[in-house]
């Protein structure tokens, strides 16, 4: 999967004109997420438990602002790792992945308002007790933001919404700079 963003990343940078390449970014953001989960393993627990925990996360991203509204925005994830015990059993979950949407920008003198939608190719680790589960899947993933640009330099708040599959909730705050 990496290998194909990394390629199909080298192809748009050959194939832009020089003057698209200056909008081109790169950034980082930390953050915290929320998750929340109903655990239902009868053969570990007699009930089933809801689990609402929140944890650090960060991500690193790239894209492209054009000249209108529209542009595209791509990059890597942590959400972190919640632990917990519910009724004295362990449980663990870190999910982390790669995501790619679409994004809308109204820019207002030096701030930028962005939506954003798109697709979060996610892989989820689990422990519940001794029992471990690996997942992998494709969801919908949504976010909402503002950032102000300082010349070069960019600072942003903004809000995503992930769906995972094993996750009731999954959502992260971040501030970040590109």
């Amino acid at each position: 999967m990496f290998k194909k963003i990394m390629f199909l990343a080298l192809i748009t940078v050959l194939l832009c004109p020089a003057a698209a390449l200056a909008d081109l970014y790169v950034g980082a953001a930390i953050g915290n997420t929320w998750q929340s989960a109903t655990v239902d393993a009868n053969e570990v627990l007699d009930n089933v438990t809801e689990i609402s925990e929140n944890s650090t996360g960060w991500k690193i991203f790239g894209g492209f602002k054009g000249q209108g509204i529209f542009g595209i925005e791509g990059g890597y994830r942590d959400l972190g790792e919640i632990e917990t015990e519910p009724d004295g059993i362990k449980f663990t979950t870190n999910s982390k992945g790669w995501d790619v949407e679409a994004m809308a920008h109204l820019e207002v003198a030096i701030v930028d308002l962005f939506a954003k939608a798109g697709a979060f190719f996610w892989k989820s680790d689990s422990l519940l007790g001794n029992i471990a589960e690996d997942e992998t899947g494709t969801s919908f993933i949504w976010g909402l933001g503002a950032g102000v640009s300082l010349g070069p330099v960019g600072v942003r708040l903004e809000w995503e919404s992930m769906e995972v599959e094993h996750l009731d909730n999954l959502s992260m705050l971040s501030l970040g700079a590109s």
